[in-house]
């Protein structure tokens, strides 16, 4: 009877310290999801003719626009970013944590662009005439 009682007494903590995990998990996951999405709504999205550097990408990925236009790179992560030309047309150098960089565009063609160091990172913008 004494090791029935053990057994009992054993399976209730270990369901005890299952529902405290289970409910902390999801009071944390709550926070989680209300922080983000308070970020979000706190921030509206870039502009005409701006690019946000944000969550390790560029927002938006492609723009398009016309010649003589000055595009405005905003990076808005916590870590430097660079906006380099593929093809050698432009580079930022590093862009500090809520820094900016801008670049004139006044030949019409299709310009990808990286960061070079967040190898994932990549955009075009392409200029129409």
């Amino acid at each position: 009877m004494k090791n029935s009682s053990r057994k009992i007494k054993r399976d209730y903590i270990t369901l005890v310290v299952m529902i405290g995990l289970s409910i902390g998990s999801s009071i944390g996951f709550y926070q989680c999801k209300k922080s983000s999405n308070n970020s979000q709504n706190s921030s509206p999205g870039p502009g005409t003719n701006e690019v946000f550097i944000q969550n390790m990408m560029f927002n938006p990925v492609s723009i398009a626009v016309p010649i003589n236009t000055t595009i405005k790179w905003t990076n808005k992560d916590g870590v430097a970013h660079t906006v380099t030309s593929t093809t050698g047309l432009f580079n930022s150098g590093n862009i500090g944590s809520g820094s900016n960089y801008t670049h004139q565009f006044t030949t019409a063609g299709t310009y990808p662009y990286k960061c070079t160091l967040h190898s994932g990172m990549t955009g075009t913008v392409t200029v129409q005439q």
